[in-house]
């Protein structure tokens, strides 16, 4: 027996006369209708419409309100035309190595001093002397010129008049800048 067969068997008889026809009839609508109708499944839509209008509106709205333009932090800069005019710009002055004066007292002599010269005279030469071995470290070139910083180091038991004397010997010497380093 089929599924139709089934189905048949579950409907009322046929009737017999004219009025229990109607009857039947309606019977057979009301399952036949039951039968048809099937649960269908909810789908779930999205309207996109009004969130693609939105979009449209908020990038046509960043399109108008940015500013291309320069970047930011670019600053225009105006470059000697010429040679001539870098050349006369003031070159920056590099740091120099400065020329150490150390001044020791004389052991053999209370009242005198004697001093070294970093790099150039480790052993000590009276101060009558300084004058001359600083002119050969200034003509020997090498980096040392008029410019060139001098530091005089003198240890707390050298007189006053020692310092001065070799401050002395250095503008002797033609040096420029002269400077009192402290103690060594």
């Amino acid at each position: 027996m089929n599924a139709h067969d089934e189905w048949q068997a579950l409907l009322p008889p046929e009737p017999a006369g004219p009025d229990d026809r109607a009857g039947a009839s309606a019977c057979r609508r009301r399952i036949s209708f039951r039968r048809r109708q099937r649960k269908i499944p909810y789908v779930i839509t999205l309207n996109l419409t009004a969130m693609i209008d939105t979009i449209f509106n908020l990038l046509f709205l960043f399109i108008i309100i940015s500013r291309f333009g320069a970047i930011e932090g670019m600053l225009p800069a105006r470059l000697p035309a010429r040679v001539a005019q870098a050349a006369a710009l003031p070159a920056a002055e590099l740091p120099r190595v400065p020329i150490r004066i150390r001044l020791i007292p004389d052991a053999a002599n209370p009242a005198g001093c004697r001093a070294t010269i970093d790099r150039f005279n480790e052993t000590p030469v009276e101060l009558k002397a300084l004058p001359a071995a600083l002119r050969r470290i200034r003509d020997a070139g090498v980096g040392f010129d008029r410019a060139t910083p001098v530091h005089l180091l003198a240890r707390d038991d050298v007189a006053w008049d020692h310092v001065v004397n070799a401050y002395n010997a250095a503008m002797a010497a033609e040096f420029g800048k002269i400077y009192f380093a402290g103690s060594s």
